[in-house]
Formats: structure tokens, C-alpha cells, sequence
């Protein structure tokens, strides 16, 4: 009966970390989402209360504002282009490196990109893209997003397809499958999970990024979605209702993604991480 009860106080103490711990976590987003249905006088007056009217009209102004609608668009369109081309240089990569030609020393090299700070990026990218002529240009954008994402993809990646069974690769081998074959119709679908997990975190560096945007695009049409929101401080600086129907607009696409894939991901990153 003792044993019972320290049990129940057990869990009743762990669940109870575990929500003042959500609560924490989610607090500021959901306190972002009820500003943006305030004007400026109710979130001065009463910040923490709910909206006596709600106010919709915030966001109609911040998707028409400082090119929020094309700026949108022009980040999903970075976005989706760079983990197109992400996933099939790092998938196609690991596969070699964990499957075919397995070298410790190549492929910690390729991993070495995850030392090296965003910011030693900047001067070489600007200079690069000025020599071929493509500042100010959207696949700028990308090739230096595929260039960051790239060593962290390929680490997360080698780690779920050296967990996969080596005997797919024999049995593929058996009913006559090139490398090739094996590649596409074998292990790439058993690795969806993994990645799953590479696009989810790729995406969330490419949509949250400012600095590299900034760098690269000038052109107020070509801007990504965190430039916009920007310049939408900058424009409306004392309107944090407006600023905060920004947020959510720029926050809504990475809860989707994460809801999505949230099981995919957990998979992947735990993969390997138990042997037998």
C-alpha cells in the first residue's frame, strides 16, 4: 500500500512539472495570438486580458503590408526548393557513405560544416554570388540554405540509414536491383522517417532565418517572410497589434510542419540510439 502511494505521489509531481513546464512554454505564443486581435489602447490598458472585440482586422493589414502576402509566398517557394534538393544531395550521400563505400574519415568530413558559425558565411557568400552576378537573386537564397543545412542533415541522416538492416541491400542485390534501384526502391522509403526529421529541422532554419536574407536580397519584392515582418516593425513600430498578427502569420507554417511530421521526427532522432 506504501509503495502504492509514493507511486501515485510520484507521477502526481511528474505531471505536475510537466504542465507548469507546457504552460511556460506555450504562454508567450498564446499570448502572441491574443495581442493580435487587440488594437494598441487594450494591449497597454490590460496586456494579459482577453480582447473585448476582437479585432481581425490586424491581420487583413499585416498580409497587405511591407509585401507580407508575396513575401510569404516567396519563402515557401526557398523553402520547399531547398529541401527538394537538400534531401536528394544528403540522402544520396549518406547512402553511399553508410552502404556502399563506408570511410569514417569522409564522412566526419562532410559533418565538419556543423562547427562552422553562420556569420564566417556572410563576407564569402556575398563575394561569391557578386563574381557570378547573382545578388539579389531568390537561388542565391537557396544554394547558401542547402550550404548550411547540409552537414547537419547528413549527420542526422547517416545515423537512421546505418540503422537500417543490411540484408535489404543483399536482398535487393538478389533479385537483381543495381545500386541505383536498391536506393530508390529500397532504403529511400524505409528512410522516410529520417527523412522526415532532415526536412522538419531544415525548414525550420530556412523559414526563421533573417540574417542570411538580409545579406543576399534587397529587392522589397523578393523579400522572404522574416523580412517582411521586419520592415513591417519598422513601418508600424507602435502598433504591436499589427506586429503580433505578423508573428502568428510566420509562426503558423512550422506548427503545421511540426504536427505533421512531429512522429517522423521523433523516430528519426531516436534512431540508432538503441542496438539489438
Amino acid at each position: 500500500m506504501g509503495k502504492l502511494k509514493k507511486t501515485v505521489l510520484y507521477d502526481g509531481v511528474k505531471y505536475l512539472i510537466l504542465i507548469l513546464g507546457s504552460i511556460i512554454s506555450l504562454y508567450p505564443f498564446i499570448w502572441v495570438v491574443i495581442s493580435s486581435l487587440k488594437n494598441n489602447n487594450e494591449i497597454y490598458g490590460n496586456p494579459f486580458a482577453l480582447p473585448q472585440t476582437p479585432n481581425w482586422g490586424n491581420y487583413v493589414q499585416a498580409w497587405k503590408g511591407a509585401y507580407v502576402g508575396r513575401s510569404f509566398v516567396n519563402s515557401i517557394l526557398v523553402c520547399m526548393t531547398t529541401l527538394a534538393i537538400l534531401i536528394i544531395i544528403t540522402a544520396m550521400a549518406c547512402y553511399i557513405l553508410t552502404r556502399v563505400y563506408q570511410h569514417k574519415i569522409l564522412k566526419g568530413y562532410f559533418t565538419l560544416g556543423i562547427m562552422v558559425p553562420i556569420h564566417a558565411l556572410l563576407i564569402p557568400s556575398v563575394l561569391i554570388f557578386k563574381f557570378l552576378h547573382m545578388q539579389d537573386n531568390l537561388l542565391s537564397l537557396i544554394l547558401i540554405y542547402v550550404a548550411q543545412n547540409v552537414s547537419f542533415s547528413m549527420f542526422i541522416l547517416s545515423g537512421y540509414m546505418e540503422s537500417i538492416p543490411k540484408e535489404l541491400d543483399e536482398a535487393a542485390t538478389i533479385d537483381g536491383c543495381t545500386k541505383v534501384q536498391t536506393f530508390f526502391r529500397v532504403i529511400l522509403p524505409v528512410a522516410k522517417p529520417g527523412i522526415a526529421t532532415v526536412a522538419t529541422l531544415a525548414f525550420l532554419n530556412c523559414w526563421n532565418d533573417l540574417l542570411l536574407s538580409l545579406v543576399i536580397i534587397a529587392t522589397p519584392a523578393k523579400r522572404t517572410l522574416t523580412m517582411a515582418i521586419s520592415a513591417l516593425q519598422g513601418s508600424f513600430a507602435a502598433n504591436y497589434g499589427l506586429l503580433c498578427a505578423g508573428f502568428v502569420i510566420t509562426i503558423i507554417p512550422v506548427v503545421i510542419m511540426y504536427l505533421l511530421f512531429q512522429k517522423q521526427v521523433i523516430s528519426g532522432m531516436t534512431a540508432g540510439a538503441v542496438k539489438g
